[in-house]
């Protein structure tokens, strides 16, 4: 049976897009990456058009619930010189606008000149991640493992994770136009690559409005606030 992103937490949809479609992709990633400077560049959406239409077009929204929308975005650029492995974890924190002492919602922290903050755990049992792979990334080339059904457990402490079975983990090999869908509480890691070859993939997470605090707001508020600050 084909995991299901309720009962496993993640899910796979194969050739979600196309081979010019990726091409374009990676012209625009690697176009952004190197004005950042950076193999993690954060706040996609404001510095490209087509990354920002992207996490708004019905191909990605089709597979979401409704009312959900895009929220952060991220590149992941992965190279042969910047060849990291990532620690099991889950992805506990949120982007926002400013930082408000707010029960229920902390530590708060900064990246890239954003707050981010650890919200209630019941709007990250709402939200949904979805990558999307520009390059072919099999178990060798730094392939996001998982724990099925670990998103059900809620925050997990440090402590507890060395209760998790890590022989039960999948790794989700995926192709260039592939798309991951998962819970942000999915317990998950990567290698670092063993054959490593170039593995850009574009991270969008989408929440709905209503989940977050009324006094907070969304760092990546809506797709045109920022449209002065975008490339053509």
């Amino acid at each position: 049976m084909k995991p299901s992103l309720a009962t496993d937490g993640y899910e796979i949809h194969h050739r979600l897009l196309s081979e010019a479609e990726v091409a374009d992709l990676r012209r625009e990633a690697d176009s952004i990456a190197e004005a950042a400077g950076s193999v993690c560049v954060r706040h996609l959406r404001s510095r490209s058009r087509r990354f920002d239409e992207l996490c708004a077009s019905d191909a990605l929204l089709s597979l979401f619930p409704v009312g959900l929308r895009p929220v952060r975005s991220i590149l992941f650029d992965k190279t042969v010189s910047e060849n990291w492995p990532v620690q099991w974890h889950q992805d506990l924190t949120i982007a926002v606008a400013q930082e408000r002492q707010i029960p229920g919602y902390g530590p708060w922290s900064f990246k890239d000149g954003s707050p981010h903050v650890q919200p209630p755990v019941s709007l990250l049992e709402r939200m949904v991640t979805i990558r999307l792979h520009l390059d072919d990334t099999p178990a060798t080339n730094g392939a996001l493992r998982v724990i099925p059904g670990s998103h059900r457990d809620g925050r997990i402490s440090t402590d507890s994770l060395c209760d998790y079975a890590k022989e039960r983990s999948v790794t989700c090999e995926c192709r260039s136009g592939d798309a991951l869908l998962m819970s942000p509480l999915i317990l998950h890691s990567s290698r670092r690559s063993v054959s490593p070859a170039r593995r850009r993939v574009i991270h969008f997470e989408f929440a709905r409005d209503e989940d977050l605090d009324s006094s907070l707001e969304w760092f990546e508020h809506g797709n045109n606030q920022q449209r002065t600050r975008r490339r053509s």
